[in-house]
C-alpha cells in the first residue's frame, strides 16, 4: 500500500492540510493578539464612555421626579446613582501622566455630581422648591462640565493613541503578509505534487495508448512495457502485456476454428439444400393426398345421379365435377390468387348443390374486392368444406348449413369456414393441431383438414396460431385460417 496512488494522494493532501492549517493557525493567533492590545489601548475610553451613559440615563428619571414626585423614577434614580457609585474606581493615583489626572478629575467631579444629586432629592423630599430648582441648575451644568472633560479625554486619548494605531495597522499587515506567503508556498508544494503524481500516471498511459493503437492495427509483436510508477499503473501495464499475449493466442485459435467452421458450414449449407429438397417433396406428397379420396366419393355419384336422372342433370354435373378435376391437376403451385381458389370452390359448390339439394345450404361471404389483392396456399378451401359435409352432418338430421367467408383486418387475411353439424371433439381438434410430418396417421376422416392445417404450419412456421378450431358439441365447428400478409412464406415456388 505504500506506493498505491491512494495512499500517495492521502500522504499530500495531509502535509498540505497541515502547511495550510499551521499558516491560518499563526495569522488568527496573531491577530487575536493583536485585537487584545487594541482593546487594552482603548479600555479607558471605554470605561469613561460608560459612565457617561450612566449620566445620561439619569437625566430622564431625575426630570421625572423633579416635576411629579413619581415614585417609579424615583427608585429608578436610586439605582442608576448606586450603580454609577459603584463604578467609580475607589483608588486614584496621582502621576505625572496627563491621562492619568484627567481620569482622576473625573472621577472627582462624578463624586461632586453623586453629592450634588443626593442633595436635590433631600431638597424635593422637604419640598424646598427654590433650593432644589437652583441645586438642579448646578447640576446641570456640573453635568455638562463633566461630559466635556469626557470628550477632552476622548480627544486626547485619539491623538495620543493614532501612531500606535499606526504601527499597529503596519504589524497586522505585515502579519497578513506573512500568513499570504505561507498559503502560496503550501498551494504550490501540493501542486507540485499533485503534477508529479499526474506525470507518473500519464506517461504510462500515454504509453499504454499508443501500444493500444498499434494492436489495434494487429501489431502483436511489439514489446512489452514496464514503468516505475504507481502500484495501480503497474498492475494495468502489467495486465496489458498478458492481455496482449492472450489476443495474439486467441487469434490464431480463431483462424483455426474459422477454418473448421468454414468446412462445418459448407456441410450445413449442403444439409439444408437437402432439407429443402425434403419439404417441397413432402408438400407435394401432402397436395397429391388430396386426390383419390375425392375422386372416388365424386365418380360414384355421377355413376348413381347418371342411373336416375335424365342426361341433362347428368351432363351439368359431370360438366362441374371436369372443372374441378382440371383445377386439381392443373395447380402445382403452392400459392394462387384468391380468386384462382374461390373459382375452384364454386365448381365444388355446384357439384354439393346437385348431390345435396335438398339437405344442403351453401353460404358464400367473399369481399370481391380481396380476390385479386390477396394471395393464398392451394387447396386450402376446398378440403375444409369437403370435411364438413363428410363429417359435420353424417349424424344429423335436417339441413346443415355451411359458410366460407373471407375478410381482411389488416395485416391479417382470415379465411373461415364455418358449420352446424355435430362438433369435433377436444381431443381430435388437440391432435390435428400439433405440427407432425406426412408419415403422421390420424383417422382417414379428418384427412383433409389435416392436410391443410400441416401446409399452413409448413407456410408459416414462426406464426404459432395461423389456424384456430372452435368447435361445441352439436352445435358446429368454425375453422379460421390467419394469413398474415406482410410475413414471406419460408416456401414459395
Amino acid at each position: 500500500m505504500k506506493n498505491s496512488l491512494k495512499t500517495r494522494l492521502l500522504i499530500y493532501f495531509l502535509i498540505s492540510m497541515i502547511i495550510i492549517v499551521f499558516s491560518m493557525s499563526f495569522v488568527l493567533i496573531n491577530s487575536l493578539k493583536l485585537q487584545e492590545i487594541a482593546d487594552r489601548r482603548f479600555e479607558d475610553e471605554q470605561f469613561l464612555q460608560e459612565l457617561q451613559s450612566y449620566l445620561i440615563d439619569i437625566q430622564l428619571p431625575l426630570k421625572s421626579y423633579l416635576t411629579s414626585y413619581s415614585s417609579s423614577s424615583l427608585a429608578k434614580l436610586l439605582f442608576l446613582i448606586e450603580t454609577l457609585n459603584e463604578s467609580v474606581p475607589v483608588i486614584r493615583p496621582i502621576t505625572a501622566d496627563n491621562s492619568v489626572l484627567i481620569k482622576r478629575e473625573i472621577y472627582f467631579l462624578i463624586d461632586s455630581y453623586l453629592i450634588k444629586l443626593n442633595q436635590i432629592i433631600e431638597e424635593k423630599r422637604g419640598r424646598k422648591v427654590l433650593q432644589y430648582i437652583a441645586s438642579y441648575e448646578k447640576l446641570n451644568s456640573l453635568y455638562v462640565y463633566i461630559s466635556s472633560r469626557i470628550d477632552d479625554f476622548s480627544l486626547f486619548g485619539f491623538r495620543t493613541q493614532l501612531e500606535e494605531y499606526r504601527s499597529f495597522i503596519e504589524l497586522f499587515r505585515r502579519i497578513q503578509i506573512y500568513g499570504l506567503l505561507q498559503i502560496l508556498l503550501a498551494t504550490a508544494f501540493a501542486f507540485s505534487i499533485l503534477m508529479q503524481t499526474i506525470n507518473n500516471i500519464a506517461s504510462p498511459m500515454y504509453q499504454l495508448s499508443l501500444m493500444a493503437g498499434k494492436l489495434s492495427g494487429g501489431s502483436f509483436d511489439i514489446p512489452d512495457i514496464h514503468f516505475n510508477s504507481v502500484d495501480e499503473v503497474n498492475q494495468v501495464t502489467e495486465a496489458f502485456n498478458n492481455m496482449k499475449h492472450n489476443i495474439h493466442h486467441n487469434i490464431e485459435e480463431l483462424k483455426k476454428q474459422k477454418e473448421m467452421e468454414q468446412q462445418i458450414m459448407t456441410e450445413k449449407v449442403r444439409n439444408l439444400k437437402m432439407e429443402q429438397l425434403l419439404k417441397r417433396m413432402e408438400l407435394y406428397t401432402m397436395q397429391a393426398q388430396m386426390n383419390p379420396h375425392f375422386l372416388f366419393n365424386t365418380i360414384n355419384t355421377g355413376v348413381q345421379l347418371a342411373i336416375v336422372e335424365d342426361a341433362d342433370r347428368t351432363a351439368e354435373y359431370m360438366e362441374n365435377l371436369a372443372a374441378l378435376f382440371r383445377y386439381n391437376i392443373k395447380e402445382k403451385q403452392f400459392f394462387v390468387s384468391l380468386r384462382h381458389e374461390m373459382e375452384g370452390l364454386e365448381s365444388y359448390y355446384n357439384i354439393l348443390k346437385i348431390r345435396f339439394p335438398k339437405t344442403l345450404n351453401l353460404v358464400l361471404n367473399v369481399q370481391n374486392d380481396l380476390l385479386d389483392r390477396f394471395n393464398c396456399p392451394a387447396m386450402i378451401i376446398q378440403p375444409l368444406v369437403e370435411n364438413s359435409v363428410l363429417h359435420a352432418f353424417s349424424k344429423k338430421d335436417g339441413i346443415g348449413t355451411i359458410i366460407v367467408a373471407v375478410r381482411f383486418e389488416d395485416p391479417l387475411l382470415l379465411i373461415s369456414v364455418s358449420d352446424d353439424g355435430v362438433g369435433i371433439p377436444p381431443e381430435i381438434i388437440s391432435e390435428l393441431l400439433t405440427p407432425h410430418t406426412h408419415d403422421y396417421k390420424l383417422s382417414s376422416r379428418v384427412m383433409g383438414l389435416e392436410n391443410v392445417i400441416q401446409r399452413c404450419y409448413f407456410f408459416y412456421p414462426d406464426q404459432k396460431d395461423i389456424i384456430d378450431i372452435r368447435s361445441n358439441h352439436d352445435s358446429g365447428t368454425e375453422i379460421i385460417i390467419k394469413i398474415h400478409t406482410e410475413v414471406t412464406p419460408c416456401i414459395r415456388l
